[in-house]
């Protein structure tokens, strides 16, 4: 084969590229053109296509899970973007969502707690990736809320330390069996969503720490993750040994300020 045609075969190959590129590019752009003007579907369309070829796009999958939010469908969201959290390591925009919907589940739980039925006025606020390109910074992305301050949890002057720090405390309750202490680090109207009240979990709890004679809780790797005005997400590794049971586990736990205290209002093992 001559240098010529090697030459133009090289060439036509970086044009078709660059061309591609620049085609993902603007249907990206396309895509989210639909999303602000809630034609989700065609969106979804246009995003799943490009996901074969950017399978790991945080960008992609961001939006993705957006649009899974907006038509109601926060456990969906919510997986999206935990699956998206093993693949791409300290995304602000994933952990800025996943606070947010974390958060807007268990408001909804607390009405449901409450017999408030008018949350078809509440609207999960998420940040809606805007360029494709991994080379933009953190900061590209569309959002309708205030930046928190980094070392702050809303205007109460709570530390990072201290949400760290709660969350020690509430595994050294557990592994004491200080059973009062234990439910009080948890919201008023907190419960898992498989119990029907939050009375019901208590007894499931109490019951299920009664009866193991010894255990043992070792929290590392505990990191704030998200701010979202007055509740954080703080990641963590929990590892648990009992006399009949041991695991370890990746967790996320909602901490909301609830009358000036802190409380967990979210917890959540990460698959």
């Amino acid at each position: 084969m001559s240098i010529k045609t090697i030459i133009f075969f090289s060439f036509a190959y970086f044009a078709i590229s660059v061309s591609y590129a620049s085609d993902i590019y603007e249907n990206f752009q396309n895509a989210n053109d639909l999303i602000l003007s809630e034609n989700f579907s065609e969106a979804k369309k246009i995003l799943l296509k490009i996901k074969e070829s950017k399978p790991n796009n945080y960008q992609v999958v961001n939006n993705l899970a957006y649009i899974e939010a907006k038509q109601g469908d926060i456990d969906k969201a919510i997986k999206i973007l935990r699956r998206s959290i093993s693949k791409n390591k300290d995304i602000d925009i994933i952990y800025k969502n996943l606070t947010n919907l974390y958060a807007f589940q268990a408001n909804i739980l607390y009405e449901e707690a409450l017999s408030i039925k008018d949350t078809a006025n509440n609207e999960v606020i998420l940040s809606l990736a805007k360029d494709l390109d991994p080379e933009f910074s953190k900061s590209t992305y569309i959002t309708k809320e205030k930046d928190s301050d980094a070392r702050k949890l809303n205007q109460n002057n709570i530390q990072i330390e201290d949400l760290e720090n709660f969350i020690y405390e509430w595994a050294s309750f557990w592994q004491n069996k200080n059973y009062q202490e234990y439910f009080n680090c948890y919201a008023d109207q907190y419960f898992p969503k498989k119990f029907k009240s939050r009375n019901a979990w208590m007894s499931d709890r109490k019951e299920k720490i009664q009866n193991k004679k010894n255990i043992e809780i070792k929290i590392s790797n505990a990191e704030v993750v998200g701010f979202n005005n007055n509740v954080a997400l703080i990641s963590f590794t929990q590892a648990y040994n009992s006399d009949s049971f041991s695991d370890v586990v990746k967790k996320h736990a909602l901490i909301s300020l609830v009358n000036n205290t802190i409380k967990i209002t979210g917890e959540y093992i990460l698959k």
